[in-house]
């Protein structure tokens, strides 16, 4: 009696087109999920149908918790102001102030009273010219000293890198995809590695079962896993972990120094610069006071400089008008000072140091502390990002099941 032999099924080629489109699918819903946290720069779409980047929606918020760890964990903006030396910046804008000071004094005095200008003696109102030239440097240091002394009244840190952030939203999406361009990558064709690998799951049980729910809801659960996994990858483990040659850590800790010189560039490059932080003084809620200081610095300059001739000035033209001389004096000079604090720039990003000073400290955070650098995208609308994926795998589902079992 022959024995029977007994044969696989035949097996449909259109099975194969299982892991093909889960593959796919998995690559186009992290592409998507990655695209949905930087774009658009702008809300577009109505009501419940509009959609704008999770990073450019939240910008203000994302530079709050920025400058939060960074004044909390990474740098002492009091300690940085204190290495800039005022003796420094004196000398830099001194030879300037001085030439103008001299002009300025030269000729408010001889506007307001030409008469009793020229009739000093060449010899006083030379002196009166030499010391208040030799006195400006004492109206820079005096006004560098002040600043110092209440530094957190004349520049709010937090401010300026919400304001850059506010008023130019691209920045927000810059900072991260300068520290965790990697990690998108990653992410995105994770997608279609794990959406192949869990479509040729789906193949293998697909042969041998095949109810009609079966592929629809698999793809929904390919969708939110391919998500789910690859964000845990970015960030789990915190620490290395394995046996011999076989170690694993989260992607994103794995580049700390890589990624703490991206942030430390960024900020000192693109927001929290020399220009930008002298401005926010000079322009900021306490400019008021930064102009008294100047007046009241230079009025005392103009009393030092005018020595024997003061009595004499003074009596001449009265009192009151005294103080009007010296304050029509001061405030030419304050609208003097701003235009040439691009002189000093260039000293003080050196004198600051902050991409150094934000870069080692960045690279001795602990994990916890250092995942915070990039884990507040995700944070945002982790949660939207997954469900996302878990509906595009649904219907991912679906077409497999339609492609399958077409006629």
């Amino acid at each position: 009696m022959a024995t029977r032999r007994c044969y696989p099924p035949a097996v449909d080629p259109r099975i194969l087109a299982i892991p093909l489109i889960s593959g796919l699918i998995g690559w186009g819903t992290n592409s998507l999920a990655i695209r949905m946290l930087f774009a658009p720069l702008h809300r577009r779409g109505v009501g419940l149908l509009g959609w704008q980047g999770v990073l450019p929606a939240h910008a203000e918020r994302m530079a709050r918790l920025c400058v939060t760890m960074m004044t909390t964990r990474l740098i002492n903006i009091r300690a940085a102001y204190s290495r800039v030396n005022p003796d420094q910046i004196a000398s830099i804008l001194g030879p300037t102030l001085e030439k103008y000071a001299e002009e300025i004094a030269e000729q408010v005095l001889s506007e307001r009273y030409p008469r009793l200008w020229e009739g000093l003696p060449e010899r006083v109102r030379r002196k009166v010219r030499g010391r208040l030239r030799e006195r400006i440097p004492e109206v820079v240091k005096s006004l560098m000293t002040e600043i110092g002394d209440d530094l957190e009244r004349y520049l709010d840190v937090e401010e300026v890198v919400v304001q850059a952030f506010v008023q130019d939203r691209a920045l927000v999406n810059e900072l991260f995809l300068n520290c965790g361009r990697s990690e998108f990558r990653f992410i995105v064709w994770s997608g279609l590695f794990f959406g192949g690998l869990f479509g040729t799951i789906q193949m293998v049980i697909w042969f041998f079962i095949q109810p009609g729910w079966f592929l629809p809801l698999t793809g929904l659960i390919v969708g939110w896993a391919t998500n789910w996994i690859a964000l845990k990858m970015v960030f789990r483990p915190q620490e290395p972990r394995g046996k011999g040659p076989f170690r694993w850590q989260g992607l994103f800790h794995r580049r700390q120094a890589e990624v703490s010189l991206a942030y430390a560039e960024f900020f000192s490059t693109r927001v929290l610069h020399p220009e930008a932080l002298i401005g926010a003084i000079i322009r900021g809620p306490a400019s008021d006071r930064i102009v008294q200081l100047i007046q009241r610095s230079v009025a005392q300059a103009v009393d030092q400089a005018s020595g024997p001739a003061r009595p004499l000035i003074q009596l001449a033209v009265g009192t009151d008008e005294w103080k009007a001389l010296k304050l029509a004096v001061s405030a030419r000079i304050v609208t003097l000072i701003p235009t040439e604090l691009n002189r000093v720039h260039d000293y003080t990003e050196e004198a600051l140091d902050l991409q150094e000073s934000l870069r080692s400290r960045l690279v001795g955070l602990p994990p916890d502390e250092f995942e915070q650098v990039l884990r507040p995208v995700f944070q945002e609308e982790e949660g939207t990002l997954i469900t996302v994926g878990a509906l595009l795998g649904l219907c991912a589902g679906v077409l497999q099941w339609a492609m399958v079992t077409a006629v």
